[in-house]
């Protein structure tokens, strides 16, 4: 329910005029997020305050009875269809671009749906995007077995930025100095999702994948690069809440946030070209590493492959006959330091020795491999 701040900085966007040619909503930013295409002014605050403390909408009961903490028909066919309908006529027609994503269980990767017309397929998106684990059942949709998009894209914007969106800008629910910690609930996910292994290591590794986003995040709007509007200190609201007072709270400081930050973000918005700075040029470095210890027959490389596809690195990684990894990666200092950190907190991966070296950069590389033989 800090999504409640995010509702009061879209609804003094609209109200201001404020449109994007488009925008990417994960958890609870997709299914309140979505409200901002169809121009819904103040529609989840009111259902949220509404329903709040309505048993069909969320409880213990609903959990026991449907396997879904909010009950799925309930607010995703009942509510949106009928008791506070959602406008998907102006969904369809309004021409910003929206995209969900949401956590493929199967390969612990974030896939992004374009929502095309905010229907049944689009809503089952929002919903696996919102769907927290062990509180919710697994969303299937077509060939896909989805949960909360945050686990393994809490933040987006590489997402944008892959998409040619240039200038971003990013409303986090979390203060600025706010740092992710390792999940205290592992242990259990670990027994219930056992039959997912990939899901359960983009669990054990969020806080890792979430505070890199938030250091990238932070550097590029030093730079100039990305615009960002926070809470001032931590809203103290969880994931449930059933006070209407509390939600308005929540609310009214993102909409005093937003109407701080308006005159700046329009000159941000306004602003017709971004240069790369001399500085970002000159952060960009080429690493060789050799490692040993338990890194062969472990999903070493994969691993290596999904945490340098998810931080936009290059390079390559391949298996030594004598038992070793070795790789190649290519981007910051920080950006390499937490892919090697991704990599490490993967479960069975056991690395006892690393070389490292700088080497020359590899000009034009735009992918990162792995060497399967």
């Amino acid at each position: 329910m800090r999504g409640m701040f995010t509702c009061g900085v879209i609804d003094v966007f609209m109200e201001n005029g404020i449109t994007f040619d488009g925008a990417v909503g994960i958890s609870a930013g997709a299914v309140f997020g979505c409200n901002y295409k169809s121009r819904q002014i103040g529609r989840p605050l009111r259902y949220n305050k509404n329903y709040c403390k309505d048993k069909r909408y969320c409880s213990i009961s609903s959990l026991i009875k449907t396997g879904d903490l909010y009950n799925a028909d309930f607010c995703y066919r009942e509510l949106p269809d009928e008791l506070d309908p959602f406008d998907t006529d102006t969904f369809e027609k309004d021409p910003m671009v929206f995209y969900v994503g949401a956590t493929d269980v199967k390969s612990g990767k974030c896939i992004f749906h374009k929502c095309s017309d905010g229907k049944q397929e689009d809503i089952q998106w929002m919903r696996a995007s919102a769907s927290m684990p062990l509180v919710s059942k697994i969303v299937k949709i077509g060939n896909e077995q989805l949960l909360d998009g945050g686990i393994a894209d809490s933040i987006p914007l590489k997402f944008m930025e892959s998409e040619g969106y240039d200038r971003n800008v990013v409303i986090l629910t979390q203060p600025k100095g706010y740092a992710k910690s390792k999940n205290k609930l592992m242990p259990l996910i670990r027994i219930l999702l056992k039959d997912y292994p990939l899901m359960v290591d983009a669990m054990e590794k969020r806080h890792v994948m979430y505070n890199h986003e938030v250091k990238d995040i932070e550097t590029k709007e030093a730079r100039g690069q990305v615009f960002v509007i926070r809470p001032p200190e931590s809203l103290h609201i969880g994931r449930i809440e059933k006070d209407p007072n509390e939600l308005q709270r929540v609310y009214e400081i993102g909409r005093k946030e937003a109407l701080k930050n308006l005159e700046a973000m329009k000159a941000f918005l306004e602003n017709e070209t971004i240069e790369e700075t001399k500085e970002e040029v000159m952060d960009k470095v080429r690493r060789h590493f050799h490692f040993y210890g338990q890194v062969q027959g472990v999903g070493f490389r994969f691993q290596a492959m999904m945490a340098a596809q998810s931080l936009g690195l290059t390079g390559w990684v391949r298996n030594e006959h004598d038992g070793s990894v070795t790789m190649e990666i290519q981007g910051s200092e920080e950006e390499i330091a937490a892919a090697i950190d991704l990599i490490r907190n993967s479960r069975f991966i056991r690395i006892e020795k690393t070389e490292t070296k700088l080497i020359p950069l590899e000009e034009g590389e735009s992918s990162f491999n792995a060497d399967y033989w």
